[in-house]
């Protein structure tokens, strides 16, 4: 019953106000593996089995202080945030290159509802 979209989701993303809390909380819960992300321990990277992959970070930069989302893979991340913007959406961070990422491109945008969602381009290779 499971249908490969043309443009899947591919990431989650969960912040609150205590990284460590969190990372206690889903580690005990599903027992979820985390390591640092390429920006350090404030990101840690979560490895959930099977799935999208996903992290856990302390919201900053303009987002509500929780949040739980999840990301889109799309070919190009600034024509997507235009094409939202368009169609009456908001894009509200990015569109951004991951330090040390090789080249992975993210931005985390709203629906007409205000639903916040994320869309990224992996690096290429």
């Amino acid at each position: 019953m499971t249908n490969i979209t043309a443009a899947p989701v591919g990431w989650f993303e969960i912040a609150g106000s205590d990284i460590e809390k969190a990372q206690a909380f889903y580690g005990d819960l599903f027992g979820w593996q985390f390591s640092d992300g390429s920006t350090g321990p404030s990101y840690r990277m979560v490895d959930a089995g099977q799935g999208p992959g996903g992290g856990i970070t302390t919201a900053e930069g303009g987002l509500p202080s929780t949040y739980a989302i999840f990301s889109i893979v799309v070919p190009d991340v600034a024509l997507t945030c235009e094409q939202i913007k368009e169609r009456g959406g908001r894009v509200l961070v990015g569109p951004a290159e991951v330090p040390d990422s090789g080249g992975l491109v993210f931005a985390n945008v709203e629906d007409l509802d205000g639903n916040h969602f994320g869309v990224f381009c992996p690096p290429a290779g």
